[in-house]
């Protein structure tokens, strides 16, 4: 279990990484922040491939674990900007 994770791990960050940099580039007017958005991100990528991997499959491969922490972190800056909105209101 240890080696999968320590396996897993840096996809899951790059995923998260990945998404929340996406994020801060496409929607930068809504003033959420890089720092908030890569949080978001890995956050929402681990939580996402923690989930798969626990109720699904533990033998997921390391680009499906990529895709997984991408959706799951997409997941939680959609939801972050649909139900919270911006925190700098002009």
């Amino acid at each position: 279990m240890f080696e999968h994770i320590v396996q897993m791990g840096p996809m899951l960050v790059l995923a998260g990484v990945m998404a929340g940099w996406v994020a801060e580039v496409v929607s930068r007017a809504d003033g959420h922040g890089f720092i908030r958005d890569m949080v978001l991100g890995l956050v929402g990528s681990v939580v996402g491939a923690a989930t798969v991997w626990v109720v699904i499959s533990s033998e997921a491969g390391m680009l499906a674990m990529f895709l997984v922490g991408c959706g799951g972190a997409m997941l939680a800056i959609v939801a972050q900007r649909r139900f919270w909105g911006s925190s700098l209101t002009t």
